[in-house]
């Protein structure tokens, strides 16, 4: 008896419609190397060989053919178990995810809110990159996702729900973008499409000195080592160091976008979730 990992036949199905190494491992956010190992490994558990492949084709066996339809019902069949299990007592279990950045710059409240408004789920939360987060959406192990750039992949459902501010402040008054240089700024990452930011309004600055991982990071370099760094107006104003903003400084703004799978059910208890997560949003 072989143990069948389920991301093997999500793999294998997304390569039955791309028909090509590169855009499957695009679309599941992994490497070509990973995709094709893990059709090996199908393969190898099968015993049988699932695709053809030549110089520019990729076809399916008659093997690969039989496969499609038995893939399919167990993914199914999966996804229904994930939602309909839970904790005794428990009608459901919510996990969500999300990069630092994100959890510290607006949503540190969301789950507290949601167990407040919802006493019959459970929350768990997790700090996830990007990319991470959009392959456990598709994986089913990840019901809500937030993300800082819009997801262009057929099975995840997104939608804009906040605009984030990110203004340039720094650890001594009365400087100017001017006088920024790369050896006193700090970059916090804010999702792909910052850098193009950066570039717009930074061209100068190409390899900063000091990478951190989140917000708070960021404003403890500050206050300790000195510098500058783009962030949000909320945490400053509620941290105990005195950091103070460059004045002439373009605003950066990210949208913040709420990702889901398509396929996730529209019931009663989710429309009572997605309205609590709502009022939390619309409260930031």
């Amino acid at each position: 008896m072989h143990n069948l990992d389920i991301s093997l036949l999500r793999t294998f199905l997304s390569l039955t419609h791309t028909r090509h190494f590169g855009k499957t491992a695009e679309n599941l956010y992994l490497t070509q190397s990973a995709v094709s190992a893990r059709i090996r490994q199908l393969e190898d558990i099968l015993g049988v060989p699932l695709f053809q492949r030549f110089r520019n084709n990729l076809q399916l066996t008659p093997q690969g053919e039989r496969l499609i339809p038995h893939a399919e019902q167990m993914l199914a069949t999966w996804s229904t178990a994930l939602q309909d299990v839970s904790r005794p007592g428990i009608s459901a279990q919510l996990t969500l995810g999300a990069s630092q950045p994100i959890w510290q710059a607006c949503l540190s409240s969301l789950p507290v809110s949601l167990q407040q408004s919802n006493n019959d789920i459970v929350v768990r939360t997790e700090s996830l990159d990007a990319a991470t987060t959009l392959r456990r959406l598709q994986e089913r192990t990840l019901d809500i996702g937030f993300t800082f750039d819009a997801p262009k992949v057929d099975e995840i459902s997104a939608k804009k729900v906040l605009t984030l501010d990110l203004q340039l402040y720094s650890s001594e008054q009365n400087k100017q973008v001017s006088d920024l240089n790369e050896q006193d700024y700090v970059l916090v990452d804010a999702g792909q499409s910052f850098s193009a930011l950066h570039a717009k309004y930074l061209p100068q600055i190409r390899s900063p000195r000091f990478h951190a991982s989140d917000w708070n990071m960021a404003m403890s370099y500050l206050s300790t080592i000195g510098g500058f760094a783009f962030l949000p107006s909320r945490l400053v104003d509620a941290c105990s160091s005195r950091l103070f903003q460059v004045e002439d400084a373009p605003v950066m703004r990210r949208d913040i976008y709420l990702c889901t799978h398509v396929s996730q059910p529209k019931n009663q208890p989710w429309k009572a979730i997605m309205d609590s997560i709502n009022q939390v949003i619309s409260n930031i």
